[in-house]
């Protein structure tokens, strides 16, 4: 049912009906991908406003972030959480310190790919897609 890079159109489906069977297939398979988790806190929209008395850890962080939503109809999950660094520095003691960078932290996460069937135009098939996704930022010594 799900196909790597080329799809011959053995297993191509009307997007609305396919996606039904597919996700059935995995959900019994135990196989689903899990969507990653987005986080609905205040954002900060810079180093200097991040909120240090927010309960919320991507607030007080050395390296605090914000979490956008990023939207892409051709995988499934098709919404999910990104971290983007609020920091070129770190926060010391309540001060951004340049001696120190804030870095994205990276994990990768498990999605299905929706794909055009090369030989029956309107219908699509499934991938697996491994996709990196940003999922808060840390606080490094800069490289050397």
């Amino acid at each position: 049912m799900l196909s790597g890079s080329k799809v011959e159109g053995k297993n191509c489906f009307i997007e609305c009906k396919g996606q039904k069977k597919v996700l059935r297939t995995l959900f019994q398979a135990g196989l689903l991908p899990t969507q990653p988790v987005i986080h609905h806190h205040p954002p900060a929209d810079s180093c200097q406003a991040f909120a240090r008395t927010s309960k919320d850890i991507s607030h007080r962080s050395l390296s605090p972030w914000r979490t956008r939503t990023v939207v892409n109809p051709d995988l499934y999950p098709n919404k999910y959480g990104e971290a983007e660094c609020l920091c070129d520095g770190c926060i010391i003691n309540g001060v951004e310190n340049h001696s120190y960078n804030s870095v994205p932290v990276v994990r990768t996460h498990l999605f299905l790919k929706r794909i055009p069937c090369l030989r029956q135009p309107g219908k699509y098939s499934w991938a697996f897609e491994y996709v990196p996704v940003k999922v808060a930022c840390t606080c490094v010594v800069p490289v050397q």
